[in-house]
C-alpha cells in the first residue's frame, strides 16, 4: 500500500458528490492532481469550485464518493492533511486590530517557525506592504488584506496551495503581483488548484483546465483552451 509520503497523487476524488439540504453542490466529480500539477478550476457562479475546494481544505465532508490528500483521507486525518496545504478564501480570517508586522509574527508562531521582524519585514516587502508593516489591519483596503492573507502560503510553505478567485479585490499591480507569485509556485514544482473568473489570465500560469457545470464536470484539458470552452457555462 502506498504511504502518504510516497504518494503519486496529491488530490484523488472519485464519484464526490456534497449536497446542502435537497441541493447538490457537487455530484459525481472525477479529480486527479498530481505532485507539481496547477489547475484552474473555471465555472460559473454556483458551479461548484468553492465547495470543491473547501472538501479538500477539510473544511467538510463530502456526502457520497471519496476524497485522499496525499493518499490520505481528509476525515479521518484532517490535522495531516491540513498541516500539507494551505487554503486561500474569500475568508481572510485578519484579526483587525493588528499590524501587518504583529499578524505575521502570529502566523509564524503557530507554524513553528522562529523567524525575526527583519525576516518577517522582508515578507512584506515581497507583497509590497512593508511600508504598512506598524499600520493595523482593519485600516486596509480589501486588496492589501489579500495580499497579507497570501503570505500565509510563504509561511507555511505547503504542499498544496488552494486558492479561491486569488485576484479578486486587487488592483491592476495587485494583480500582476499574484498572477507573477502563482507562476513562481508553479515554476518551484509546488502544486496548485485555484478556482477563478480570469481565466484568460490564470490559464498562462495553469497546466489544466476544469470546468464545473452546476456541480459537475463538463470538461477537463490544457489550460490553454479553458477560456473558449467557458462559453456556454457561463
Amino acid at each position: 500500500m502506498e504511504s502518504p509520503e510516497s504518494a503519486s497523487e496529491v488530490v484523488a476524488a472519485k464519484a464526490l458528490g456534497k449536497r446542502f439540504g435537497r441541493r447538490w453542490a457537487l455530484a459525481h466529480v472525477d479529480l486527479v492532481v498530481r505532485p507539481g500539477e496547477a489547475v484552474l478550476l473555471a465555472g460559473a457562479n454556483g458551479s461548484g469550485k468553492t465547495t470543491l475546494l473547501r472538501l479538500i481544505a477539510g473544511l467538510g465532508q463530502p456526502t457520497t464518493g471519496s476524497l485522499r490528500i496525499f493518499g490520505r483521507d481528509p476525515g479521518e486525518e484532517r490535522l495531516g492533511c491540513r498541516r500539507r496545504l494551505s487554503l486561500v478564501s474569500h475568508e481572510n480570517y485578519l484579526y483587525p486590530p493588528l499590524t501587518a508586522l504583529e499578524t505575521l509574527r502570529l502566523w509564524a508562531r503557530l507554524a513553528g517557525l522562529a523567524l525575526g521582524d527583519e525576516e518577517l519585514v522582508r515578507l512584506l516587502a515581497e507583497v509590497e506592504l512593508a511600508d504598512r508593516r506598524d499600520h493595523r489591519v482593519g485600516g486596509f483596503s480589501a486588496g492589501m488584506r489579500k495580499r497579507l492573507t497570501l503570505l500565509r502560503t510563504r509561511l507555511e510553505e505547503p504542499g498544496l496551495i488552494l486558492l479561491d478567485e486569488p485576484l479578486s479585490a486587487l488592483d491592476a499591480a495587485g494583480r500582476t503581483l499574484v498572477e507573477r507569485w502563482i507562476g513562481g509556485f508553479v515554476a518551484a514544482g509546488r502544486t496548485v488548484i485555484m478556482a477563478s473568473h480570469a481565466v484568460e489570465r490564470m490559464s498562462r500560469v495553469a497546466h489544466r483546465g476544469v470546468l464545473l457545470d452546476r456541480g459537475q464536470v463538463a470538461w477537463s484539458g490544457p489550460a490553454g483552451e479553458i477560456p473558449g470552452r467557458l462559453e456556454g457555462h457561463r
